[in-house]
């Protein structure tokens, strides 16, 4: 496109408050509007009008952080999150897009997911080393069996050093993903076991938004 042309939609972008301009470096970044767009559209999604009123309960139930997932055109993003004063606080936001291989919540949505969404974002974070355990194609697929298997993913510190976290898939009435619930804390605090009680009530956490969402266990 024409840069003319660009700066004329950046103008009429900058009027209606959907960008603004940084007055130090004259850089465009999206404007409030954008982000009341944003945060609308996320609030019309039935995972997010569901889950975000149960948030503060499950985070006093599981007692750790607790943050929300969904799927965007960039991979797993960050909808809504949780926390406990005094509790280790994400430094990343709402919007922020995590990795398939080194997130617990990637984990999730790479075995949930058709194939045909997750291999590109798969091939592009193989082809960064180090992107995880996995070396290839090969380890992945039993990566994503494994969770699979187990309705449940987790990280030791592969994404955050210090930090442990468990996600687990929460469904739709017609049985497809629709969002991964995911709580973490800090390695040390955080029973990081499979069986652990911040493993199970997790679990009980996301079958009971995939209820809320219409979802009924026998289907899968």
């Amino acid at each position: 496109m024409h840069p003319a042309k660009v700066h004329r939609y950046l103008v009429s972008l900058v009027r209606r408050g959907y960008v603004e301009q940084d007055e130090s470096t004259g850089r465009y970044r999206l404007g409030p509007a954008s982000l009341r767009l944003s945060f609308a559209s996320m609030n019309a999604v039935d995972a997010i009008r569901v889950s975000r009123p149960l948030l503060a309960d499950f985070c006093n139930r599981i007692r750790h952080t607790v943050v929300l997932a969904l799927w965007s055109v960039s991979g797993p993003t960050i909808a809504a999150r949780e926390t406990l004063p005094g509790q280790l606080v994400m430094t990343v936001t709402e919007g922020y897009t995590l990795p398939l291989l080194r997130s617990s919540i990637g984990n999730v949505f790479g075995a949930y997911l058709p194939r045909a969404k997750t291999h590109s974002l798969i091939k592009a974070e193989l082809a960064v080393k180090p992107a995880g355990r996995e070396k290839d194609l090969t380890e992945v697929g039993a990566l994503f069996d494994e969770t699979r298997r187990r309705g449940l993913a987790r990280t030791t510190g592969q994404f955050s050093l210090g930090s442990h976290s468990f996600a687990a898939p929460v469904f739709d009435g017609p049985g497809e993903l629709a969002a991964v619930l995911c709580a973490l804390g800090p390695a040390g605090v955080f029973d990081s076991s499979w069986k652990s009680p911040t493993a199970l009530e997790l679990r009980r956490c996301a079958a009971e938004i995939s209820q809320r969402l219409g979802f009924e266990k026998k289907r899968m």
